[in-house]
């Protein structure tokens, strides 16, 4: 079995040192196209960078803006917080005052209108005493009028 398979082997050899260039070939064109994609690679990647960079440094740029911006908004925010906190305690302060009047206007209005009604009462009490007095006299005048003539 061994001679056999030497005897093919000497008769694969003139074929073989033929092959042996081309595969050498084939591997030197392969190592230069694999070191030539990888230098394409190496200069996208670069680019790449590059590119990131710069998108980096404009979003850097966009994210100070943005935040000074929502400074200014988030003092505004605040300044009108206070501001409506102020005028939330003296619409508070208003309302209680309000209440107050209304309850002393109430109480001014009860005593108006006993006021009026002691008034009306008194104004009949004087008339009726009035009249009395006047339906008194004329009747001593009457009678002094009759007796006298």
């Amino acid at each position: 079995m061994w001679p056999k398979a030497l005897a093919q082997l000497l008769e694969l050899a003139p074929h073989v040192t033929r092959l042996v260039p081309v595969a050498d070939r084939y591997l030197q064109s392969k190592a230069a196209n694999r070191d030539a994609s990888r230098r394409v690679m190496e200069q996208m990647a670069d680019g790449l960078r590059g590119d990131l960079g710069q998108i980096a440094e404009g979003m850097g740029r966009d994210l100070r803006q943005i935040a000074a911006t929502q400074g200014g908004i988030y003092h505004q925010l605040n300044e009108q917080s206070e501001t409506l906190s102020r005028i939330a305690a003296d619409l508070r302060a208003t309302r209680l005052a309000s209440d107050e009047l209304e309850t002393r206007m109430t109480r001014i209005e009860t005593r108006v209108s006993r006021l009026w009604m002691t008034f009306f009462a008194g104004l009949i009490v004087f008339v009726i005493f009035t009249a009395s007095v006047v339906a008194v006299f004329a009747v001593i005048h009457i009678r002094q009028y009759l007796h006298g003539s």
